[in-house]
């Protein structure tokens, strides 16, 4: 993997002027329009038509021919197979936990809880233990290494981008989490759109925000 490569996966584009976040980029980061669609549109077909029809076996035979469409679509393009790895996988999980004895239309987000509890968790813990998972990323991206965490202004930056993204994933807990033990399942899916890449990409800009004073432009995106 190339570095443009690299930053593009966090949402940040090279340029002239050293990385930058903008509108270009943060659709990179996604996998561009294509990425966007086969992200979003299996789970909004999900709770769409489960709206409507209020039919478990319906909704997940519209889910699974509309991802046999999308990779279809994928592979004619001869984009990447490996992009689809992780989509195929967890759509798989949650299918799996929808359809197995005892299962419901809601556990087909119920794989989501724990990721953004393991995610949460593991961030939060690169805080306490003073090593923020995200001043490591920013020191792989640029070059660096460890060498920001001699500099407390940075340190500190970092834990706070760090406790932000901690707050994303304990926002969709906190939110998600009882529409799911409720049975909402059409509330809750909407919301899971929501509080998905919309949030996520917002987070990145937000983080670019605050990282931009200690990641100057002019030194090509390395440490001050």
């Amino acid at each position: 993997m190339t570095q443009e490569e690299k930053v593009s996966k966090y949402g940040l584009r090279k340029t002239a002027d050293g990385y930058q976040v903008d509108a270009k980029s943060l659709l990179a980061s996604v996998g561009g329009v294509q990425g966007l669609i086969e992200t979003t549109l299996p789970g909004f077909l999900y709770v769409l038509s489960y709206s409507i029809f209020r039919n478990l076996s319906v909704s997940i035979t519209v889910v699974v021919c509309a991802v046999l469409a999308l990779t279809i679509r994928h592979l004619v393009k001869k984009r990447p197979w490996t992009q689809l790895v992780g989509s195929l996988a967890g759509l798989g999980v949650a299918v799996y936990l929808t359809l197995r004895p005892g299962g419901q239309a809601a556990d087909y987000y119920l794989k989501d809880f724990w990721i953004n509890g393991a995610y949460g968790s593991a961030l939060l813990l690169s805080v306490i233990v003073r090593v923020p998972i995200v001043g490591l990323l920013v020191g792989l991206l640029t070059n660096q290494g460890l060498s920001w965490r001699k500099v407390q202004r940075k340190v500190r930056y970092f834990d706070l981008v760090t406790l932000l993204w901690v707050g994303l994933f304990a926002t969709r807990l906190a939110v998600e989490l009882p529409l799911y033990l409720a049975g909402n399942v059409v509330i809750l899916g909407f919301v899971k759109i929501v509080l998905g890449l919309p949030f996520y990409l917002t987070m990145i800009w937000v983080s670019w925000l605050l990282l931009r004073r200690v990641v100057r432009a002019e030194l090509d995106g390395n440490l001050e």
